[in-house]
């Protein structure tokens, strides 16, 4: 490939790790429901498919499923519970908060494309001193069709104003890496990522990223 003109993100268990302040959200959702807590850890190995799928495995994980109109509601009430406290515990993984001011000082075009919605993702960038760098923030609620779907990623492309051509799209789970296959994008798979059976090239940290640019 060229040398990259920009890079795109995934948010939660890519760039940050969110599964102490979405723990507490789905704890004091499900409260009514008199279930067990859930534990950060465990969180962090359900993110990925966005909050109705998050909400419903989390459910299913304390014995307490739901669908339909009882599951939309409960999404709902985490979603409050969430963006009242979205950066309380929330870090950033590896040297993402050394690393993202430098590739952007180097003129790459950074953009996050995750199936979070967009609100609080804003929220955590902010929260972390992140959201200055970048140019584009599509949540589930603005793509067209999320993730695994091609149209996220190009969507995020072009409101950055990015050739998918000269892009790296830089993920943790099966769902980014089918995202940056279908909108044929090259991919990077951090180290601390769920396991793939496919070949992919992974990084360490994200200083990694800069031997890409030219």
């Amino acid at each position: 490939m060229s040398s990259v003109q920009s890079i795109v993100f995934d948010l939660d268990g890519t760039l940050v790790d969110s599964s102490p302040d979405i723990a507490a959200a789905l704890n004091k959702a499900f409260a009514p429901r008199g279930v067990r807590g859930l534990s950060a850890a465990e969180v962090l190995a359900m993110l990925g498919g966005g909050p109705r799928v998050l909400v419903a495995k989390a459910l299913d994980a304390v014995g307490s499923p739901a669908e339909g109109a009882e599951l939309d509601e409960l999404v709902e009430v985490y979603s409050q519970h969430y963006r009242a406290n979205p950066v309380d515990g929330t870090t950033c993984f590896a040297d993402a908060a050394r690393a993202i001011p430098a590739l952007h000082a180097r003129g790459v075009l950074l953009g996050i494309c995750t199936n979070k919605r967009t609100d609080i993702a804003h929220q955590t960038l902010t929260g972390l001193g992140l959201a200055e760098y970048f140019g584009a923030v599509i949540g589930s609620d603005l793509a067209s069709h999320t993730k695994p779907d091609a149209a996220h990623l190009i969507e995020t492309l072009e409101s950055l104003g990015a050739d998918p051509a000269r892009c790296v799209y830089v993920g943790d789970t099966e769902i980014d890496a089918a995202t940056a296959e279908a909108a044929g994008v090259e991919y990077r798979h951090v180290a601390w990522g769920h396991m793939l059976e496919r070949k992919t090239q992974s990084i360490e940290q994200f200083s990694d990223l800069e031997a890409l640019i030219g």
